[in-house]
């Protein structure tokens, strides 16, 4: 109703006032008495909707309808409807009855009767006066010569509470040819279709808002030539903003611009670069308005995540036979070779060109071309994933079975789960959720919003339709029968509910909360070392404290780590668990980490080590130059560390040198790592804790041995000093600090190295002796 080319009249019969043109008092009497022509033909306005809610009273008559709508209407192609809304207990005056059914005919106006009491087939029938029955039966008569309907007051009210969706004149958005080949340069080869396109789907937006003045419900209807309409103007301003540039000349306040002074810029970096609307028009892609088939292929091919935009139906143009029949041969063509049409679109000249695929529709409603719009490469978002049925470990070994991995009884499990929830046959056999009629909840919402409040200011809004409600969340008949599947999904899945969801920030981003210390640099306790739980690594672990197990769940089931023998080794950090499994997504400050700089090594090693724990865990091959992997990340590491021993200028790079080393000891002694808690086999995980506490306790060695070499200069015995204070966070790795059965030495032994001189541990290396002289070489010749 409001719509523009709708027009309503409201005639209220039984009123106390006569108003109407038919209205007449003679000899022979008085005729459409006490009617009253609420509003005559128009649009339905807020008014008239207002009156009709709070004014009707019933009555039967429809002479005075007819003859406005006659009149209005004259010979134009409208679609003309009379409702009446009685409750049938008046009697009816038959004067005239034959010109008003003869009316509705030729005039071909449909008359549809509304009885409060009427009966419905799914009711049983409602005690009626003779005169009630009389007049029903007189008005499904006459209802049925017109083409109309009689309704109970429930049907119609069942009818208008339904949902609607706007009706849209077909309107072709392109009306021009369907090109094969240049008509321009070859136009004896070329073949051009004249063709219209049409949309087939389009996104309705929300109607948009407009700005309403509040204050203008307090001004006085007189001084409002409109009516209170809340109508306002809006004026926009330009002014140039001061900056530190500007400050220092003549300008000390803001100068307003004329529109007519602005030009378009640019961001290019961090400078802004103006371009004048004359480079614009200049650099403009010139394009000429057409529909031009770039070639074909074969249609298993595309994908369809390629589509973009709204989809269009291609038709021959109207009252073209040969453009019918040379559309349908290109249609059944490609139909028969299962083939698409790459095409090159330009709606109107100018226009940026968009290219679409064209591929054949044939069902017995119609037939045509649907296009659409595909993506150019800057169009599309590449991602990689982890493989599903391939996973290696951190060494390269293809794992054979692994929780992740599905097994053929979890597949067909799936499979009977996705035929469970299958919505072709949920609606008594029939399809569920049509597009046809499923509508948008925003756009409904709306409406009825608007409508209500409109007619009621003051009223509290009504609540929201169960039906939008309903087709947003799951069938319960449907989650009734695949619960039993469901359930079996998550024992074959060991699928877990997470108690308490994370808060607060996530991944990388909330390791690097309390990492830093005001001047930005990190603290020595946040590797952690000495029970400290501020470590990058956190992201990767549970809680080590104590010896009970620790679970980490997610949708891919749970990993289990296990505590660990003696008391040191409990206190010397967080353990790696399986919390990044749950995630399956690199944080994107980490995704381009890939080697250990200068400027944050830990930070840089720490991230290293997620990296490639994460593609460990989801199976990701090693590929590439810049692939991450564990062993890359200690070398990297232990190199680091070196330089910054040998390159530091007296103790500049001592403190950052000897947090490299508490970072990599604290992940050489963690034996809870993801990689090796989704090793098979406990001998596995045994070798490979072993080789990473034996590549601790070689690398420390290493350490001493360059600094209290008495060949190197500068010597850095000051940094071994340092290394002695911190003897119990740097020293070798001990048996206790470890699993049993994966090396270590012991007590003593750790003590001894710490304390003993560079002689007793390691001897110097030798001078090597010089090469002899040339001459010398020449002179044992002779």
């Amino acid at each position: 109703m409001n719509r523009k080319t709708v027009y309503v009249s409201v005639v209220l019969v039984g009123s106390n006032i006569t108003n109407n043109e038919l209205a007449s008092v003679d000899e022979n009497g008085a005729d459409y008495q006490f009617v009253d022509v609420l509003q005559p033909l128009g649009v339905a306005t807020i008014d008239l909707m207002k009156g009709v809610q709070n004014d009707v009273k019933l009555g039967d008559t429809m002479g005075d309808s007819l003859d406005m709508m006659t009149k209005f209407c004259k010979k134009l192609k409208y679609e003309k409807k009379i409702f009446i809304l009685t409750d049938a207990c008046g009697e009816v005056n038959n004067e005239g009855l034959d010109q008003i059914t003869s009316a509705l005919v030729d005039d071909n106006v449909q008359l549809n009767v509304i009885g409060t009491d009427f009966d419905t087939q799914y009711e049983e029938s409602k005690p009626k006066t003779p005169i009630q029955l009389q007049n029903e039966t007189f008005f499904k008569g006459l209802c049925e010569k017109s083409s109309g309907d009689v309704f109970s007051l429930d049907e119609a009210l069942d009818i208008t509470s339904q949902f609607y969706s706007k009706k849209v004149k077909p309107t072709a958005v392109y009306r021009g040819t369907l090109d094969l080949g240049d008509p321009v340069t070859h136009p004896g080869a070329a073949i051009s279709i004249p063709v219209h396109m049409y949309p087939s789907t389009m996104v309705v937006k929300l109607p948009t808002s407009k700005k309403y003045s509040i204050l203008s419900e307090g001004a006085a209807a007189d001084d409002l030539p409109e009516g209170h309409t809340g109508a306002v103007n809006m004026s926009r301003t330009y002014k140039l903003k001061i900056t530190a540039d500007t400050a220092e000349g003549d300008m000390d306040t803001d100068t307003e611009v004329p529109a007519d002074a602005l030009e378009k810029a640019y961001m290019y970096g961090k400078t802004i670069v103006p371009i004048r609307a004359v480079d614009i028009d200049a650099y403009k892609l010139r394009t000429a308005k057409s529909l031009t088939i770039l070639g074909f292929f074969a249609a298993s091919t595309f994908r369809r995540e390629w589509l973009m935009s709204n989809i269009y139906s291609v038709f021959s143009a109207p009252g073209d036979p040969k453009a019918e029949v040379e559309i349908a041969g290109l249609l059944f063509a490609l139909f028969e070779k299962n083939n698409y049409a790459l095409c090159r679109y330009v709606r109107i000249d100018d226009a940026e060109p968009k290219l679409g695929i064209l591929w054949p529709e044939i069902t017995a409603e119609h037939k045509c071309f649907y296009f659409g719009q595909v993506a150019f490469s800057e169009d599309i978002r590449r991602y990689l994933f982890a493989s599903l049925d391939d996973i290696h470990t951190a060494s390269g070994k293809k794992l054979e079975k692994h929780r992740l991995l599905a097994t053929q009884e979890s597949v067909d499990a799936c499979k009977e789960f996705i035929s469970a929830m299958d919505l072709m046959t949920a609606d008594g056999g029939e399809e569920y959720l049509k597009p046809e009629t499923t509508y948008n909840p925003s756009v409904q919402r709306l409406m009825q919003l608007l409508e209500f409040r409109a007619l009621n200011p003051d009223r509290e809004l009504p609540p929201i339709h169960p039906r939008l409600i309903s087709q947003l969340l799951p069938k319960p008949d449907l989650l009734v029968a695949a619960q039993p599947l469901s359930d079996n999904l998550i024992r074959l899945w060991d699928i877990k509910k997470l108690e308490q969801p994370l808060k607060g920030k996530r991944g990388y981003a909330a390791t690097l909360e309390d990492e830093n210390s005001k001047e930005g640099v990190p603290h020595v306790g946040s590797v952690g070392v000495d029970g400290s739980t501020g470590s990058l690594f956190d992201g990767l672990t549970g809680n080590a404290a104590g010896n009970k197990r620790q679970k980490s769940e997610s949708v891919f089931g749970t990993a289990t780590s296990s505590s660990m023998a003696g008391a040191a080794y409990r206190g010397s950090g967080s353990v790696f668990g399986g919390d990044v499994a749950a995630s399956g997504m690199i944080p994107f400050e980490m995704s381009a980490v890939r080697e250990v700089g200068t400027s944050d090594p830990v930070k840089d090693f720490q991230a290293m080590v997620k990296i490639a724990t994460i593609h460990s865990q989801q199976g990701v091959r090693p590929a590439g130059a810049g692939f991450v992997t564990v062993a890359l990340a200690v070398d990297q590491m232990k190199a680091m560390i070196l330089r910054l021993i040998a390159t530091s200028f007296g103790e500049q790079l001592y403190d950052k040198a000897i947090d490299c080393l508490k970072s990599l000891r604290q992940f050489l002694s963690n034996s809870e790592t993801v990689d090796i808690v989704s090793m098979n086999t406990e001998a596995d995980r045994k070798e490979t804790i072993k080789g990473r506490v034996e590549t601790w306790n070689t690398f420390i060695k290493e350490v001493k041995q360059t600094c209290l070499n008495t060949s190197a200069s500068p010597m850095r015995t000051d940094f071994w000093d340092l290394v002695m204070k911190h003897k119990k966070e740097l020293g070798l790795l001990t048996s206790s600090e470890v699993p049993a059965g994966t090396g270590g030495v012991s007590e003593d032994e750790a003590e001894k190295f710490i304390t003993e001189s560079l002689n007793n541990a390691a001897p110097a290396a030798a001078e090597e002796p010089e090469a002899a002289d040339e001459d010398d070489l020449l002179a044992q010749m002779d």
